[in-house]
């Protein structure tokens, strides 16, 4: 559980959150149990990708989102692993649309073991996660995750067929960010609330902070392909930028462009990055839209806390902000 101490380490460290430490460490063993169930090279794809990385985030939230109810431990441990599951298949195929070569600070499955070899295990992974929700015979599960995974295509789809459009509006983009990933942490939370029982208005409240925190999270994450550290990061950078996605940093740089000879020469940056990375990531960190983001980032975590606003003040939601405020500060 590495990378969950490493980033939820001081939510964690709290007295009133040592439920939630012990949860995850189950949801930990279960995932090595998963993977130790499975033989020869099935074994070894699983392996590597079910056990010992991953922040476990979307796990958490389901747990804290069943903590203003009370649930059925089974079911609730199930959930929580579909979510994880879901979220690992979406990793895997993306590493591949994104041509990335490191994850979690080592290889990605398609660099380690072939191309072919993620796509598969992609599929299979997003399998077992719907075998396992099956499993509760719970429908409205069901077709809640399976919206936030069609969410999830959709938005990667648009925002690859929107590749190098110039004009794109952080309105659009914000659409693409809602689909691709909040839909998946909105539904985490949700799915938390409906195995508690809550009524629709309380299930609403935490789907709309998942929502935003879903948001937030995203647009950290395209701050840090601009100014972050791979070695820390554990990822492939500016991968973004070589692929011409234009996220909100540059959405706001193209904006403030003022000529045609400046607006060319983005263009042109974005559609042939060789050699020009180093020092074009260097004028975006010196233009000031990275502030802007933040910006974004912060107002957006201020919404996710209003969001909570109608829940009861129990532990669990302390720990959701908390969780909030320390996503919003990482740098992996």
């Amino acid at each position: 559980m590495a990378l969950v101490l490493k980033l939820l380490e001081p939510v964690l460290r709290a007295e009133e959150a040592r439920e939630l430490t012990s949860f995850l460490a189950e949801i930990e063993e279960t995932l090595s149990g998963v993977a130790r169930s499975k033989t020869g090279f099935l074994a070894q794809l699983t392996d590597y990708v079910l056990t010992g990385s991953g922040k476990r985030v979307r796990p958490a939230l389901v747990f804290l989102g069943s903590q203003f109810g009370k649930t059925d431990r089974a079911a609730l441990r199930e959930t929580a692993l579909a979510v994880e599951m879901i979220h690992i298949a979406t990793l895997i195929h993306d590493d591949l649309v994104d041509e990335a070569v490191i994850r979690r600070q080592r290889p990605t499955v398609g660099v380690k073991f072939g191309e072919g070899s993620a796509v598969l295990l992609g599929d299979y992974v997003y399998a077992e996660a719907f075998q396992r929700l099956s499993g509760l015979r719970l429908s409205d599960l069901m077709t809640l995750f399976a919206g936030a995974t069609m969410s999830m295509c959709e938005g990667e789809i648009a925002q690859y067929e929107t590749r190098y459009r110039f004009d794109l509006s952080e309105e659009l983009y914000l659409s693409f960010l809602r689909k691709k990933t909040a839909s998946l942490m909105a539904a985490a939370c949700r799915a938390g609330g409906m195995l508690a029982g809550l009524p629709e208005g309380s299930l609403k409240a935490l789907e709309t902070f998942g929502d935003r925190l879903g948001l937030a999270f995203q647009i950290v994450d395209d701050i840090l392909d601009i100014e972050g550290d791979e070695a820390v990061v554990g990822k492939t950078l500016h991968t973004d930028l070589i692929h011409g996605k234009m996220t909100l940093p540059l959405i706001d740089f193209a904006a403030g462009l003022s000529t045609e000879k400046e607006r060319g020469r983005f263009q042109d940056t974005l559609r042939n990055p060789n050699g020009r990375v180093d020092a074009f990531i260097a004028e975006l960190r010196r233009s000031g839209v990275l502030a802007r983001s933040k910006e974004k980032v912060r107002t957006l975590l201020g919404e996710a806390e209003v969001a909570l606003a109608p829940l009861p003040d129990l532990p669990a939601k302390a720990l959701l902000l908390d969780v909030a405020r320390r996503l919003s500060d990482r740098r992996v």
